[in-house]
């Protein structure tokens, strides 16, 4: 049943990043793919505004709200972000979250990513967490 439910999930996570793609003007246009640690260890894609991970733990999908550029003096480009968008973990665990991060970019290709994501769980005992994430991602 496990394995049903982790196939699910990805196919619904894969499903909202097409169907955001798919939304947007230029959809396939700073696509990024990478791996990372935010629901367990596993792998990101970023499409447009959306950012989706499916990890050993869970998976996440998130909407970028604001993002702004850095003021720091560093090789490349950096910007800060806030999002918000919903988890869901292969034990039942489901629940919101407003993910706050930074992004280094390298080049035009490649960047790295850590966030720092107030959650709330909304099913079985509803509570209030916080959660770490860090990533790289490299441009299709």
């Amino acid at each position: 049943m496990k394995s049903f439910k982790q196939t699910a999930a990805g196919f619904i996570c894969a499903l909202l990043l097409i169907t955001a793609a798919h939304a947007e003007k230029n959809a396939l246009k700073g696509t990024r793919l990478g791996f990372g640690f935010d629901r367990g260890l596993g792998v990101i894609a970023t499409v447009g505004k959306f950012n989706g991970f499916l990890g050993n733990d869970g998976a996440a999908v998130d909407y970028m709200l604001s993002k702004d550029a850095l003021n720091i003096k560093v090789d490349g480009s950096a910007f800060w972000y806030v999002a918000a968008g919903g988890y869901g973990d292969w034990d039942g665990d489901a629940g919101v979250r407003l993910p706050v991060g930074a992004e280094l970019y390298f080049n035009d290709r490649l960047d790295a990513y850590t966030q720092i994501i107030p959650r709330f769980r909304v099913n079985h005992d509803a509570r209030f967490g916080l959660d770490f994430a860090i990533g790289v991602r490299y441009l299709f």
